[in-house]
């Protein structure tokens, strides 16, 4: 028996999970993938971007009944979060910052870890390409980046990894070579040697590929600000995305290292309810089917891009816990003791196209302390 059981181990599940074990509770998280948060670029948006602000915003996602104080307080819990584990995320809510992204276009984000910077209207950048990596194209990423940022002087810059594979080389890859220092070293020369060759003037900021280093990314990013001589930021691009595997790994680590139970490669097809709401769930594995009991559940499956919503010829089906759902995707009388969490809510919060980032984080927070809530309620109504 469990205190509080999740489904769904992106961000919105893991983020639920940790919170609610810090809350002291015996907590479960089952899931059948990785999660979406594997597919991000790591960076915590506010989706859509919204002209009017956070108060648009909130309306949009139907949040007109949280206060910002409640906003603002989950955006610094997780910053406070990701500084334990060691990836700490910047920015604030208020103010969205530009960031160039693997493509060269602009978008503007709310968070966003410390292997990134903001970029800036005038200035002198380099940017820096691996040949091995075939989806960071220095010269394609200039074209775009210039017609956004007329006023920058932009040079761009292409050395090897020196390492050879029988597969294609992924930004991951890169960066896990990146790890190691002989490595960097051997890129630093590179990039040093054809500065000089080419008399690249010194830069403001480098742009590289989302590849400097994974367990090791602040001694890559240290070593290559020291030794180039100014500013050096990631543009995240296609997953599979470092940025977002820095921090999906550590937020793993972190919720087994809290004592949170995984039931991984596990499927929940169905569960268990009675009078006071769910009982159980059944899990299924490779091997067999077993319930798993808990008081109190969260919903972090995903909307329709996750696969916890699926639209059919009959409308849009819940696909974990089988629970009847309008066409919207909201779970028509939602057991008291269920808690969904980010798009998990109903396409009514992903009619935009995309629900992440801010919005997940949100969510899971606000869950977390009705949740809390609900269990104080219980505990006097059962004094």
């Amino acid at each position: 028996m469990y205190d509080v059981v999740v489904i769904g181990q992106g961000l919105s599940g893991m983020l639920s999970a940790i919170w609610a074990k810090e809350h002291g509770y015996h907590t479960a998280l089952v899931a059948t993938g990785t999660g979406k948060i594997m597919q991000s670029t790591g960076v915590m948006d506010l989706i859509p971007v919204a002209d009017g602000g956070l108060k648009e915003w909130s309306e949009l996602y139907q949040l007109a009944s949280i206060e910002q104080s409640q906003l603002t307080e989950a955006m610094e819990q997780f910053k406070i979060l990701t500084k334990r584990l060691g990836y700490p995320y910047k920015g604030e809510i208020e103010h969205l910052v530009p960031i160039v992204m693997g493509s060269g276009h602009i978008k503007e984000t709310a968070l966003y870890p410390e292997t990134i910077s903001p970029i800036k209207e005038h200035g002198q950048v380099v940017i820096v390409g691996f040949d091995e990596v075939i989806d960071f194209q220095p010269a394609y990423i200039k074209g775009n980046l210039q017609k956004a940022r007329t006023q920058l002087s932009i040079a761009t810059i292409k050395i090897s990894l020196g390492k050879q594979s029988q597969r294609t080389i992924t930004q991951l890859d890169g960066a896990r070579l990146l790890d190691k220092k002989e490595n960097r070293d051997h890129c630093i020369k590179q990039i040093k040697q054809q500065m000089r060759e080419r008399e690249i003037s010194q830069p403001d900021l480098f742009i590289f590929p989302a590849s400097l280093g994974v367990e090791n990314w602040k001694d890559t990013m240290e070593q290559f600000t020291k030794e180039l001589g100014a500013i050096v930021t990631e543009a995240p691009g296609m997953p599979p995305n470092t940025t977002a595997i820095r921090l999906h790994e550590r937020l793993k680590k972190e919720a087994v290292k809290l004592g949170v139970r995984f039931y991984v490669d596990t499927t929940v097809v169905g569960c268990k309810m009675d009078e006071a709401g769910i009982e159980s769930l059944t899990i299924k594995t490779s091997n067999h089917s077993t319930d798993l009991s808990g008081k109190q559940f969260i919903l972090a499956t995903g909307g329709i891009l996750g696969g916890g919503l699926e639209v059919t010829t009959d409308g849009v089906r819940e696909t974990a816990l089988m629970l009847e759902a309008d066409e919207n995707g909201n779970i028509i009388h939602c057991p008291e003791n269920l808690f969904p969490v980010g798009a998990a809510r109903g396409s009514s919060v992903t009619h935009n196209g995309i629900t992440g980032g801010v919005y997940s984080v949100l969510s899971s927070h606000e869950m977390v302390g009705k949740l809390h809530q609900q269990a104080i309620i219980g505990g006097i109504r059962s004094a």
